[in-house]
């Protein structure tokens, strides 16, 4: 039996490693390693706000917003920061504000009554 979910948004600040060879520029490689994270279904916006380069790649401070489906656990924060620290590249997620009310656009909202 699968686990149920739930579709969550987040505006969230990660630190992130972006390879120094991704396509397009600085916010696009961080974009691209937030959606390679499992439970993310779709980001909105990225803006970077720190960039420390080493030598293999670059260490990325960025504010993200983003769609996330995570399990529908009693601590929804818990879920939501874990699915995206196991996001390969991400090393931290701090500030992390959830919104669990999306409705994706054209789905009619459910009533109870």
């Amino acid at each position: 039996m699968a686990a149920a979910s739930q579709t969550v948004r987040v505006v969230a600040d990660l630190t992130m490693h972006v390879s120094r060879n991704a396509a397009g520029d600085l916010e696009a490689g961080a974009e691209s390693v937030v959606t390679r994270i499992d439970a993310v279904g779709s980001v909105e916006r990225v803006d970077v706000t720190d960039l420390r380069p080493r030598l293999n790649d670059l260490q990325v401070d960025a504010t993200i917003e983003a769609t996330l489906d995570v399990d529908d656990a009693p601590d929804t924060e818990a879920a939501t920061r874990e699915a995206l620290i196991d996001g390969f590249g991400v090393d931290s997620v701090d500030d992390l504000q959830l919104d669990r009310a999306v409705v994706p656009p054209g789905e009619p909202v459910q009533e109870v009554g």
